[in-house]
């Protein structure tokens, strides 16, 4: 069963990764791909605190301690599951970017989930939710991750997400 799950995961990487490949959107997947980074959401939690309503600046408390949480959960996750990074194992692809940890889950995937589900719910624009799924096809493209890491990543991404809007009182958090 697992050789199987393998098997698949590499079909489906292969498919996005060894397709069309130009200039423009192979710059386009690296650009994109930003959109996963940390620094990316603290900027645009930044815009919504000192630009925003009261509204905005709770959810910019809230953005960040679960971007915090996020990438502590993430990291822990990367080193005990110690997964290599595709083109480690794949000689077959295009690699356009290099991956500093281990591949499994997806930092930018659960970044960028966690972030858009906590935007998409605050003010109701659930097309926000497209923002992980396109975050995560540039990673496959750049050949960085497996399908199943950006798999993981969104579960990982909104499963803190979920839990930590239930538990926790984000109003009490002083910036």
């Amino acid at each position: 069963m697992l050789s199987l799950l393998h098997s698949l995961d590499i079909f489906i990487l292969e498919l996005v990764n060894l397709s069309y490949h130009s200039f423009l959107s192979d710059n386009l997947a690296l650009l994109v791909t930003n959109v996963g980074v940390i620094y990316f959401w603290i900027i645009i939690a930044g815009i919504l605190y000192l630009f925003g309503n009261e509204k905005g600046k709770d959810v910019s408390k809230k953005m960040i301690i679960i971007l915090i949480v996020v990438v502590i959960v993430s990291q822990i996750i990367k080193f005990v599951v110690m997964r290599p990074r595709p083109y480690t194992e794949l000689s077959s692809l295009v690699v356009l970017s290099l991956g500093t940890d281990p591949s499994f889950p997806s930092g930018h995937t659960t970044i960028s989930t966690a972030m858009s589900y906590v935007l998409s719910k605050e003010y109701n624009k659930w097309y926000l939710m497209s923002i992980p799924v396109i975050v995560a096809l540039s990673r496959l493209y750049l050949g960085v991750h497996y399908p199943s890491d950006v798999f993981g990543g969104f579960l990982v991404g909104i499963g803190i997400a979920c839990i930590m809007e239930h538990y926790i009182n984000f109003k009490k958090f002083e910036l």
